[in-house]
């Protein structure tokens, strides 16, 4: 049965017996949701006009900022450790581009960076939550549905409506720029004994779990998830490129 308390309890609190579990029903009721979501925003802006495309891009980013401070306020509430939420992980960054996006949309490499690194990271990250120890009608678990959904929303309508041009000399900006994101974290990392965007630890993700079996754990780790990152946003370049010039 499920007790009302369950809705504000933490992963760290949490017993592994009441979580909703990855690939199960609930879990992919779930994503089925953030699919249909995304269908409908972006049916909706591709049918808008500016005006409103403008509203829904503004709207999208505030939301974001709003659930993260909100989720930090939770936090401090129930008496957390709030450093360990501070949100610099690597969908953070997603969220603080999409605000640039939104309120200033002629930086063309952020769309570009947005594509083919924070869609595809948002999607693993609802593939392979880190909120399946808790229930479904919990607080974080909701907030990482909504928050990384909204990400997967905001970069899909944008692309749809071919508002995003990919560009190989882009692909190089966004790598060199979450490169040197990921070296001031991974300082801060280190001098807190902490783990921002997985850099130090695979943190009991069964995705990045292999990267730790491959390379032993360590600074190996580290350099084979960085050259993992660069594999992964070329090979999402090229799909992303092929479904451009195939469709549109």
């Amino acid at each position: 049965m499920y007790d009302k308390n369950y809705f504000w309890m933490r992963e760290i609190d949490s017993n592994k017996n009441i979580g909703y579990r990855v690939f199960s029903k609930k879990h992919l009721l779930m994503l089925l949701v953030v699919v249909l979501f995304t269908f409908f925003i972006t049916l909706i802006y591709i049918h808008a006009n500016a005006e409103t495309q403008s509203m829904i891009r503004k709207v999208t980013a505030l939301t974001l900022m709003v659930s993260e401070a909100i989720k930090l306020l939770v936090i401090y509430l129930n008496h957390g450790d709030a450093l360990n939420y501070i949100p610099i992980e690597i969908c953070s960054f997603g969220a603080y581009c999409i605000v640039v996006d939104a309120f200033n949309p002629n930086i063309t490499f952020i769309r570009v960076m947005l594509l083919v690194l924070f869609l595809p990271a948002a999607i693993m990250a609802l593939i392979y939550p880190t909120t399946d120890a808790l229930p479904v009608w919990n607080f974080f678990t909701l907030h990482q549905f909504l928050f990384h959904g909204l990400i997967i929303a905001y970069v899909t309508m944008r692309f749809v409506f071919r508002e995003i041009s990919i560009d190989y000399g882009d692909v190089w900006k966004s790598i060199f720029t979450i490169l040197c994101i990921a070296c001031i974290v991974y300082i801060i990392d280190r001098l807190t004994n902490r783990n921002y965007m997985f850099l130090t630890g695979d943190e009991n993700n069964s995705m990045l779990k292999r990267l730790t079996t491959i390379s032993g754990g360590g600074v190996k780790y580290t350099l084979l998830l960085v050259l993992f990152c660069i594999f992964m946003i070329h090979v999402f370049y090229f799909v992303f490129k092929c479904i451009e010039i195939l469709l549109f």
